[in-house]
């Protein structure tokens, strides 16, 4: 296997998808004749370059499962790997697919579908995960954007359990961008483990609509899913969460990064110690110089037009917790920021175990870099478990790129792309996780 990671890619079917600007301004340019074909597959060698696997041919193909536009992949516990894929369409679907890579006359990646496509419980389902409780039951999150309201749909990934799915209408949008904010709008949504007894596990939900974090707990998955909302989280009027991620590093795990689409900035929330409930941490950070959009001539103001230049999409940790890497559309760039934190020696010594999240006080995130990404329309990232790769997925330039990271610095430097059209969303795996002995 000369393979380091494999990975999916997802896309939009049809032209002119989950473009904000499409009606009011014609959509941002691009070339509209190319349009994807379904899910492909990819490898990443050990230096972090791209290549196509099944000779570029789509895994998925559109006519199967159109607008395939967001995966999630599950290769827990010993139970075939899964790929789940949305259909972001108004009447939502989506459809799990067993994964096995095989390595005859090369690698292929083979799928084959897990039973007939599924409703998603609501309209253009934009994202998807799954998580598991601490009793090992598997759950499924799906968000509908919606073109009314948002809907969150949680579904029980255990057929043994015969428990009916969750449909949970968010409710109405702040209004601050009417054109945008009229309802809600479920984005994305994560597992955490719970704080408190009483319940299973929390999910977070990003509602751009109505400007806000929302928080549920699970209490129970006898027959159905016992879920009550367990608060909502403010954010700043008109900023559109967009998505969130949880530090991946233990003495940091109640740390959560937001990504704010419609002002371009990234915002550090945490769990309290005491209730497990949300708080902001200090003021949004910007993903833009200074100066952008530079209203100085025909080029630079081209942007203006776009909600002036502001269009974040995604933001995540690296493996290790330290750093933060957020996309801007429209400037298409990587901001790369290092999480800076002291240790309180007091808190640490009253408080159970070595690197305890309560011993620990946020400062602030640092800036270290802005990259080009080299392309148009920086939808989605997806960092490698190693964290030695970084991975984007151009919707406008139709292509992916890849990027190596510095584990000390945290700073980028780009390998190489591949065509994709219309690439919205790109996912990595470890081979062993799809049953490949290396």
């Amino acid at each position: 296997m000369e393979y380091e990671y494999v990975g999916f890619v997802g896309c939009y079917t049809m032209p002119g998808q989950a473009d904000p600007f499409e009606s009011s301004h014609g959509g941002i340019p691009h070339d509209r004749s190319k349009i994807g074909k379904g899910v492909l597959a990819i490898g990443i060698d050990i230096d972090g370059r791209l290549f196509f696997l099944n000779n570029g041919e789509p895994v998925i193909k559109a006519d199967d499962l159109p607008n395939p536009s967001y995966l999630s992949f599950n290769g827990r516990r010993g139970r075939a790997a899964r790929l789940c894929v949305v259909s972001e369409l108004g009447e939502g679907k989506w459809q799990p697919f067993c994964c096995e890579l095989t390595e005859n006359d090369g690698v292929c990646v083979k799928l084959e579908a897990d039973g007939a496509p599924l409703g998603s419980g609501g309209s253009f389902p934009c994202h998807i995960t799954h998580g598991c409780s601490p009793v090992g039951v598997d759950f499924i999150l799906i968000s509908n954007y919606g073109e009314e309201h948002g809907v969150l749909t949680i579904v029980c990934d255990d057929e043994a359990l015969e428990v009916k799915p969750n449909r949970i209408v968010l409710g109405s949008g702040s209004k601050v961008n009417y054109a945008r904010q009229q309802s809600s709008h479920a984005h994305s949504s994560c597992v955490v483990p719970s704080m408190t007894p009483s319940s299973m596990i929390d999910i977070c939900s990003a509602d751009l609509g109505s400007d806000s974090i929302i928080q549920f707990s699970i209490l129970s998955c006898d027959k159905s899913l016992a879920c009550v909302e367990k608060g909502r989280l403010a954010a700043p009027p008109g900023s559109g969460p967009r998505s969130l991620m949880f530090n991946p590093n233990a003495a940091l795990s109640n740390l959560a990064v937001v990504s704010l689409e419609m002002t371009a900035q990234v915002w550090l929330i945490r769990r309290r110690p005491h209730d497990g409930c949300l708080e902001g941490l200090g003021s949004p950070v910007s993903l833009l110089p200074d100066d952008w959009p530079n209203c100085v001539g025909t080029t630079e103001s081209s942007e203006m037009q776009f909600n002036r230049g502001r269009w974040a999409s995604d933001a995540l940790w690296s493996p290790d917790g330290k750093f933060v890497y957020a996309a801007a559309r429209l400037h298409d760039s990587i901001s790369v920021f290092q999480l800076k934190y002291k240790i309180d020696p007091y808190r640490e010594k009253t408080s159970t175990g070595e690197g305890c999240p309560n011993s620990i006080i946020i400062e602030n995130l640092e800036f270290v870099q802005r990259i080009p990404t080299g392309g148009r329309t920086p939808r989605c990232l997806a960092m490698s478990e190693c964290g030695r790769f970084l991975l984007v997925a151009h919707q406008h330039s139709h292509d992916v790129a890849s990027f190596r990271r510095c584990s000390e610095s945290g700073m980028l430097s780009f390998v190489n792309r591949l065509n994709a059209n219309c690439a919205a969303c790109v996912k990595l795996v470890r081979p062993q996780m799809m049953g490949f002995e290396t």
